[in-house]
């Protein structure tokens, strides 16, 4: 690959992407990039031996400024389009071009605060990987989360119903404000459950409709992509038996809140038994939900989309290769 194009998140994880997009670059030995300015790629590869095109996001910010370079760069005959940043990101820029007729596949470094979906090529620690590397392009799956009909982003590995997300802070991860992450702003904040006495979760297929879960048995919502590693594992219950058919995706649906970075002993314990109620999702098929508590997020790999009041209705389905990526070959 020569002629390749570049988008940093200069502030994923710890705020080295600029650092680590000029060794990507070099390892990759391309000759041609197109990239943002600034911040967003071209002052990470000043002095470098390459014809640079550095286009404008019009001083953009957070997602807008992503999602506006994403579709210009593919637009410019690329071959790939390096992402730095962790999956948040990597699902904004997919977002940008999922519905792009030749859409470039995304060949993802790891730099931010999970780096652990189907994007990611390497991590930012094993760039030097790229330079030897053979890049095969395969088509992921991924899901696509909206609300009241209207479809809002996309999830490679999960979507996810909750007043917090997954954030980077003084050099740990923590739970933080999605609605104030939807501001740029990261401001800790301690999980908590997004039901109400109304709240509802079914599956809508074919076969009509089936009631997962509701009211109080909705602490949390995870809709994923189930993990080749579940096969034998009787302990993943339902996500087994989906992986089993062969079904892409599911719906779990617990009583407890899962998605935290800790908790104390005299709080899981209060919360015990744990119920777990689980569905399977399949191409042409749908999740759906409502009556969430007012303020509650619905999040795809960590990306706040909105913020809901109990009006809400929520939906999520699964589509087989939505996008094209480059991983390693082994």
């Amino acid at each position: 690959m020569k002629r390749l194009g570049l988008i940093v998140n200069p502030r994923a994880g710890s705020g080295t992407g600029l650092k680590v997009a000029r060794e990507a670059m070099g390892a990759l030995t391309a000759t041609a990039v197109v990239t943002g300015e600034g911040e967003m790629g071209a002052a990470a590869l000043e002095g470098l031996s390459l014809s640079i095109t550095a286009l404008s996001w019009n001083q953009s910010r957070g997602k807008d400024r992503t999602f506006t370079l994403a579709q210009q760069i593919a637009q410019r005959d690329v071959e790939a389009l390096v992402v730095i940043g962790g999956d948040g990101t990597l699902a904004d820029v997919a977002w940008a071009l999922h519905d792009l007729t030749g859409m470039p596949p995304l060949l993802g470094i790891g730099a931010g605060t999970a780096n652990v979906g189907p994007f990611i090529t390497c991590q930012s620690t094993d760039v030097y990987r790229l330079r030897e590397a053979r890049l095969v392009t395969h088509r992921v799956d991924g899901l696509i989360a909206g609300a009241n009909g209207n479809d809002l982003g996309l999830g490679f590995n999960d979507v996810v119903l909750d007043f917090t997300v997954l954030a980077t802070m003084n050099g740990a991860m923590t739970t933080v404000s999605a609605a104030e992450k939807m501001k740029n702003l990261n401001v800790p904040r301690d999980v908590e459950g997004v039901w109400t006495n109304g709240t509802r979760i079914i599956k809508r297929s074919a076969r009509g409709e089936t009631l997962i879960a509701q009211s109080d048995q909705v602490e949390t919502v995870i809709v994923g992509l189930p993990d080749k590693r579940f096969y034998g594992k009787a302990i993943a219950g339902g996500v087994l038996m989906s992986s089993l058919v062969n079904d892409p995706a599911g719906c779990l649906v617990c009583s407890h809140s899962l998605v935290r970075m800790k908790i104390d002993l005299e709080t899981y314990r209060r919360s015990e038994p744990v119920v777990s109620r689980y569905a399977s999702l399949g191409e042409g098929e749908q999740i759906e939900g409502w009556g969430f508590r007012d303020g509650a997020a619905l999040c795809a790999d960590g990306n706040p989309l909105i913020i809901l009041s109990e009006a809400d209705h929520i939906q999520v389905r699964v589509q087989r290769g939505l996008m094209k990526a480059i991983r390693i070959e082994l």
